[in-house]
């Protein structure tokens, strides 16, 4: 009887031992859990994209501007190259010397861009 209970205790501790190592190995596999989005702020230094003029509805000539990339500056004086995607979103569009907030995705997309008012 005595054997009995203690390999019920062993093979309970075994059991919860091998529980806890499984949910800490789907945490780690899980790109959501080990690493969220991240947040860069700094000054626009270069923005690169295409443009061309269309005319609108009305016959007048407008330009229509598509930004690619941003380089900024952060605080510590590095440089990061932000690709802006057909999903990012881009509330009012930036100039070098603009400080912004971006929202980066754990694969290093551009989610958003917030135009930091001075």
């Amino acid at each position: 009887m005595k054997s009995l209970k203690l390999s019920s205790l062993v093979m309970a501790i075994v059991s919860v031992g091998l529980v806890a190592a499984l949910g800490t190995l789907a945490e780690t596999q899980s790109p959501s859990a080990s690493s969220p989005s991240k947040i860069v702020t700094g000054e626009v230094a270069q923005v690169e994209g295409k443009f061309h003029m269309a005319k609108n509805p009305q016959g007048e000539l407008t330009l229509d501007i598509e930004d690619k990339f941003y380089v900024i500056t952060g605080q510590a004086g590095e440089e990061m190259r932000l690709e802006l995607g057909d999903n990012t979103k881009v509330r009012k569009r930036v100039n070098p010397g603009d400080k912004i907030e971006a929202k980066i995705s754990p694969k290093g997309h551009t989610l958003s861009v917030t135009h930091l008012e001075p």
